[in-house]
């Protein structure tokens, strides 16, 4: 279950790319270290993740904040929603990872970040360069 980032995800700003694009190679780090069976690097890497996309979401919504952006309440609940489920996943991670664990977290982060990036992130970024 191959993830990268490729042009047709990009938002048009260069902050928020920029911080997708380091998004998806931490996950491809997640994928590629479960397949070389180094499970002993996935906490840190979940870690990782876990702080750099509440840091990126922090970034997105205060760039929707200055910018009038309406669609900031639904957009941040969304945000919300998926540090609640990455805690779920991060949760059945302990007390030991297990590679089943690890391939349920990389479907479903990648999942998630291919369908918020491509349209929830697309239409604000419309909305930011129009507005922003």
């Amino acid at each position: 279950m191959p993830v990268q980032w490729t042009d047709d995800l990009a938002t048009g700003i260069e902050r928020i790319d920029a911080q997708h694009r380091e998004l998806y190679q931490r996950v491809a780090g997640l994928h590629d270290a479960m397949r070389a069976g180094r499970l002993a690097d996935v906490p840190a890497m979940v870690e990782y993740l876990q702080r750099y996309a509440v840091e990126h979401f922090a970034a997105e919504e205060q760039q929707m904040t200055a910018a009038g952006y309406p669609g900031l309440g639904q957009h941040r609940r969304l945000h919300q929603r998926f540090v609640e489920e990455f805690l779920q996943h991060k949760q059945r991670l302990s007390p030991e990872v297990t590679a089943s664990a690890v391939v349920e977290l990389s479907r479903w982060i990648t999942a998630w970040l291919g369908d918020h990036v491509r349209k929830v992130d697309g239409e604000m970024a419309r909305y930011l360069r129009r507005n922003g």
